[in-house]
């Protein structure tokens, strides 16, 4: 059944859009969340996980139900198919709009839609959230007396009849983000979801859906990718491997080579580059780079492919085949170890966006015979230690500190750096000195530990350099 709504019709920038007037009612029926209208299980579900559904359903609820002087900023709402239709009303030939005719043409009229009409909230889903709370048959609050009759302004957002769905989405990302960015700042787990200006945004979310180790279909087993946390941090219980913005990172990381650092300098969340709006070719480009460093990386370290819930097991040392405390599935592993380290052997080997993808193989190799498991001598009593209780745990007392001795220690181990005996002395020195252990066995540690990571090295440099 066709749908008719009285409408200003308005234009601003590329956006021509409609302001309507409806009822909490037919909000509440009409206007879906982007979960329920798009088919993208990762990335669309995580846009619904960014309401805060306890805010919108108690503070919200609340106001609505104790104000009466309530108000509610309009909603933005994308209006898809519907075959929209915009008849405009004329007011010529009436004598009391005379002075204002030539002023406004085309602009009040009838906005119509058929049943195909498919609407969701781009802004505004927490108000959204907060009436269908209300106008729910089975809410426990009871709305206002005339509540579902009150109404409230709607601005449909329609695209053009030349965009694609493709075209519209990504529009539709830019101005969400606008609409957020500009009146107060977004977290930046959203940002990496709906940002179409940083490529490196785009191509993180691009992993969902065409690189299998990061693909999820929606279905009951966990995502690999944990897009809800606002933070790069998990939980040791948390079923999957990384956040979305531990991967981000580790993507700019990964994807920031010697040209980018040369064009653009060093990686800071304000270089002009996140802000530089990619063209398609750009983003393909950028992608293609990135998925030929994850393929690599995955056929070097087979072990990340593992259920995470057997590889973050605190304390096991590896005895068990099955189960390993595993430092590449923690994030201070993945974001300050891993990304690092594995760009510095890209950049070692002169591997480029241009280079097969042998070559990433083989520049990414080192990876493979470093011990990643915790309890190895190189990490244990460094980045875990034992708590009062003899718990295993990741450190916080000057973790930077311990980090940078263990990506110094890691960069020596794999022949990417070359120490002098006094530089090596030094190292050893550091490492030792920031072990949070008995202060008597530190020096037998560190030439047991020193001595087994020497003929590792030699390994690895006959085996990989060679």
């Amino acid at each position: 059944m066709a749908q008719l709504y009285a409408a200003l019709k308005m234009k601003m920038g590329t956006w021509t859009y409609y302001s309507v007037t409806m009822k909490m009612s037919d909000v509440a029926n009409e206007i879906k969340f982007a979960h329920e209208v798009s088919d993208n299980a990762t990335i669309d579900q995580a846009i619904q996980r960014t309401i805060n559904k306890s805010r919108a359903g108690k503070q919200i609820v609340d106001y609505l139900v104790q104000n009466p002087q309530r108000f509610f900023n309009s909603i933005v709402v994308a209006a898809l198919d519907g075959n929209p239709t915009f008849r405009p009303v004329k007011i010529s030939g009436e004598k009391q709009f005379e002075i204002i005719a030539d002023m406004i043409p085309d602009t009040f009229g009838v906005l119509s839609f058929d049943d195909t009409l498919k609407t969701y909230a781009l802004d505004g889903q927490h108000r959204l959230f907060a009436i269908k709370s209300l106008i729910d048959a089975k809410a426990t609050e009871p709305p206002p007396p005339g509540f579902r009759d009150e109404q409230i302004n709607v601005i449909f957002v329609v695209p053009s009849e030349d965009t694609t769905i493709n075209e519209f989405f990504k529009s539709y990302r830019r101005l969400f983000s606008s609409l957020n960015r500009h009146a107060k700042p977004t977290d930046l787990n959203t940002n990496i979801i709906m940002d179409e200006d940083d490529r490196f945004a785009i191509v993180t979310r691009k992993l969902f859906s065409d690189c299998e180790f990061f693909k999820w279909d929606g279905n009951d087993e966990s995502p690999r990718i944990d897009t809800d946390k606002t933070s790069e941090n998990l939980n040791a219980s948390s079923p999957s491997w990384s956040t979305l913005i531990g991967l981000y990172r580790m993507n700019i990381t990964l994807l920031w080579d010697p040209a980018v650092q040369d064009q653009y300098g060093k990686y800071t969340t304000t270089n002009k580059l996140l802000q530089a709006t990619p063209t398609d070719h750009e983003v393909e480009t950028l992608y293609a780079y990135l998925d030929k460093i994850w393929d690599a990386l995955l056929i070097n370290l087979p072990d990340l492919q593992n259920p995470t819930a057997n590889m973050r097991k605190a304390g096991a040392d590896g005895s068990d085949a099955e189960f390993q405390d595993h430092l590449l599935f923690r994030p201070i592993g993945q974001t300050s170890v891993l990304a690092p380290i594995s760009r510095l052997l890209l950049n070692d080997f002169d591997v480029s966006s241009d280079s097969d993808p042998e070559d990433f193989v083989k520049a990414l190799k080192p990876l493979s015979s470093v011990n990643w498991n915790l309890q190895s001598s190189l990490w244990r009593d460094l980045l875990t230690i034992q708590d009062a209780d003899g718990k295993w745990k990741m450190r916080n007392e000057e973790r930077a500190k311990a980090v940078e001795i263990a990506v110094r220690a890691v960069q020596w181990l794999i022949g990417s750096v070359d120490l002098s005996e006094d530089q090596l002395e030094d190292l050893k020195h550091d490492w030792s000195y920031n072990l949070i252990m008995n202060e008597e066995d530190r020096d037998t540690r560190e030439e047991e530990t020193f001595s087994e990571l020497l003929s590792l090295r030699e390994e690895i440099l006959n085996e990989c350099y060679s």
